[in-house]
């Protein structure tokens, strides 16, 4: 039942978007800015997961990943 924040951030010419994913869905994503949080609110066992940030520019793309457990 409790709150979970997720903070990605980024720089890069031209500015990336930045998309948040629980495994292949798509939960937020941004064009153009240089931070993008992911709050969880009230989580529970279901929201368990690989959670994975990907910044891309045409330059590239670069992710990172974390796996929530919820007991």
């Amino acid at each position: 039942g409790a709150q979970v924040d997720l903070g990605c951030s980024a720089e890069g010419r031209p500015a990336p978007l930045l998309t948040w994913f629980r495994g292949a869905q798509v939960l937020r994503e941004e064009p153009g800015i240089p931070a993008l949080p992911l709050h969880l609110a009230q989580v529970s066992p279901q929201d368990s997961g690989v959670y994975t940030c990907v910044a891309e520019n045409k330059h590239g793309r670069h992710n990172r990943s974390l796996e929530l457990h919820v007991a």
